[in-house]
């Protein structure tokens, strides 16, 4: 993978079929079937260029890359999935990336609604304050169609929470 986080599709076929956890499962993996998740993936969570592949955003793991995000000036209100749960403590503290780079809003409520329910059955969507925002220097980034990407959000810029059903 380069510093950007583009790898070519034979290194990915090779390292999905030699290396992979439970790999043994995976020796049917081809570009192609690459291809088709990335190519129909709602959410654009990959990018093609050439014959190289990488992630949008979503990096979990420690990885020494530096994609470059063009910054959204346009958007005004985005949405955050999480568990009534974990509400006293982002309005206490924000929202942090975690164990991401970023903190990961959307630009609907059905998404971040879908997001939330992933992790329990107390979801809800917090409402972000993009204009906020850009009011206290976070800038926004554009990570894909529907997905933006930030540092940090502070609870000032949390401007209400909806209950998903």
């Amino acid at each position: 993978m380069d510093s950007e986080g583009w790898v070519s599709f034979d290194e990915l076929v090779f390292s999905i079929r030699n290396y992979w956890r439970h790999r043994e499962n995976y020796q049917w993996v081809t570009k192609e079937h690459i291809v088709a998740l990335a190519v129909l993936d709602p959410k654009g969570r990959f990018e093609i260029r050439d014959n190289k592949i990488r992630a949008r955003y979503g990096h979990s793991v420690a990885l020494n890359i530096d994609i470059k995000y063009a910054e959204d000036l346009n958007v005004k209100t985005l949405y955050h999935g999480t568990l009534y749960e974990n509400l006293k403590r982002i309005f206490k503290e924000g929202i942090k990336p975690m164990k991401r780079k970023y903190v990961h809003l959307t630009l609907n409520f059905e998404d971040a609604c879908e997001v939330a329910k992933r992790h329990g059955r107390n979801a809800v969507v917090l409402i972000v304050d993009a204009e906020c925002l850009r009011n206290e220097g976070v800038k926004i980034y554009i990570a894909s169609k529907s997905i933006r990407t930030t540092k940090y959000v502070p609870p000032a810029c949390i401007k209400g929470v909806i209950k998903c059903y």
